[in-house]
């Protein structure tokens, strides 16, 4: 089997990873609590007493001061990793096989973040392999680094195939040594893919400026150094998701990805310790399926409709050339995803009407309410992507429009947004609200409401978008009056849809 490396390239980044096996597995009560969970511990917090309050906020100054006291801020962050192997030895053998990292960690001129991932978190599940597997091995460990693009994976294959770590020019003599089958042309290929990936995962850890922990829990999400560059996004830089709890004080990045050790100094900058290496997010549709006892309704209408082209993005392998990636799908989308809940919630007559082969149409309205194309929104940003008309136009890699909700020193602020889905002639009314609650950095609240109804779940990274979970499904606008005569339909309800959805369906 033979490998070309620009069509296998574009892999790294466009094939979904297999979230469900590298990623703790969430249960529906977590995945529906990871923002009640926030909100109770918001409510235990307003229960303390302001001493207990202050107690705590000086034993976490107190524990900040000692670690400061026993820093190692006169090393890069390359140079700290190094000198702790019982912690980063892994995580040090990948940035050394990968090779450039090492550029931007060890710059000194720099102040950069990197999260790093344990020797722990980079230990695989222990899987038994006969023997009789070594010469498949080479074959399925890059087909499963191209569909799990995860540090994890990387570690575990640079321990079983130690011939990737040596020298470029002594591919020949492991070749001979060891009698494998594998070609020299065809094992400096793998290599090379092996090093792209790595460093597409690595940029991922990073973001191009310091923050400390309570710098970090102040966003809901921040730009790392990976940048879109299949076409999806609006080739932007990826962003991560910061999920903070403060009763018990913890941060987590994408919902699983636990920081263990928080604002280790450093000459350039800071570091994380993670319990879990971060993986670049799937499309939309992707994600979707991993959590299908909340949204396989969503997904089930989705695919019912021949659907999933409008949240997916992902690699074209039937129409790829050597050196000309093709992907299909949308490239950049805001998905409003109603979960089972929402779809339950609704009378039993509509969602009959809404899966019957009479309801099609209205389904397919109904959900392009939800989808906003060529759009990015975020609880900190809008990014509205403008289609390229002329050859000029080709050559730039970000076309469109940005507005960015807080850049003062105060990270607290009130937008209020007009955004138009799919839906042709209708609008969302979008309520973006960062409430500082606590006079020390970090201390904020975000959320957001669409047509006053509040999202569960924010700002969910995707790789064509984001995603922001509700509970409900959105009422499009209508004309609907009452028996007085009275127009109701401000009250958001699907209690009386029998008496207008049906003609809306026809209308619009």
């Amino acid at each position: 089997m033979r490998f070309s490396p620009l069509l296998l390239l574009p892999l790294a980044t466009a094939l979904p990873a297999k979230q469900s096996q590298s990623i703790p597995e969430l249960s529906v009560n977590q995945w529906n609590n990871i923002q009640s969970g926030f909100t109770d511990g918001l409510r235990s917090l307003s229960s303390w007493s302001w001493s207990k309050a202050e107690d705590a906020l000086e034993e976490l100054e107190a524990l900040t001061a000692a670690r400061d006291d026993d820093d190692k801020s006169s090393l890069t962050i390359w140079q700290a990793l190094k000198a702790d192997p019982n912690s980063f030895s892994k995580l040090v053998k990948i940035i050394e096989f990968e090779g450039k990292a090492i550029d931007y960690l060890d710059d000194k001129d720099l102040q950069i973040t990197f999260f790093a991932p344990n020797n722990d978190a980079l230990t695989p599940p222990h899987h038994h392999h006969h023997d009789d597997d070594h010469d498949h091995d080479h074959d399925d460990s890059l087909l499963e680094l191209l569909h799990n693009p995860s540090l994890t994976t990387l570690s575990n294959v640079l321990d079983s195939e130690p011939s990737l770590l040596a020298a470029d020019e002594d591919d020949h003599h492991h070749h001979h040594h060891h009698g494998d089958d594998d070609d020299p042309e065809k094992r400096k290929r793998r290599k090379e893919i092996f090093r792209k990936i790595a460093g597409k995962v690595l940029q991922y850890h990073g973001l191009t400026k310091a923050y400390t922990a309570q710098e970090l829990a102040q966003n809901s999400t921040i730009a790392t150094a990976l940048k879109a560059e299949d076409g999806s996004y609006g080739g932007l830089h990826r962003r991560i998701r910061i999920d903070k709890h403060f009763v018990p004080p913890s941060l987590k990045i994408n919902f699983y990805a636990k920081v263990l050790v928080s604002d280790i100094k450093a000459r350039n900058g800071y570091f994380h310790t993670l319990n879990h290496p971060l993986i670049p997010p799937g499309s939309i549709i992707d994600e979707l399926f991993l959590f299908p006892d909340v949204f396989s309704t969503l997904t089930s209408s989705v695919q019912k409709l021949h659907g999933r082209e409008y949240l997916d993005w992902s690699y074209d392998k039937e129409h790829s050339k050597p050196g000309k990636p093709q992907f299909h799908g949308k490239p950049l989308v805001t998905l409003f995803a109603p979960t089972n809940i929402a779809f339950a919630a609704i009378p039993p007559k509509l969602k009959f009407y809404l899966f019957s082969p009479f309801g099609e149409h209205a389904l397919t309205k109904l959900l392009a309410y939800h989808y906003i194309p060529n759009t990015l929104l975020l609880s900190e940003l809008l990014y509205t992507e403008k289609e390229k008309k002329s050859q000029i136009d080709s050559f730039v890699d970000t076309l469109g429009d940005y507005e960015y909700f807080n850049l003062g020193d105060d990270p607290s602020f009130h937008k209020e947004l007009e955004i138009s889905p799919a839906l042709p002639n209708s609008t969302l009314k979008i309520e973006i609200d960062k409430t500082k609650f606590l006079p020390v950095e970090g201390a904020v609240k975000t959320t957001i409401k669409v047509n006053g109804q509040e999202v569960k779940v924010i700002d969910v990274p995707a790789r064509n978008g984001a995603t922001h979970v509700i509970d409900h499904l959105l009422v499009p606008p209508h004309h609907h009056h009452d028996h007085h005569g009275k127009d109701v339909a401000h009250l958001d309800s699907w209690e009386n849809w029998e008496d207008w959805f049906p003609s809306w369906v026809d209308q619009v």
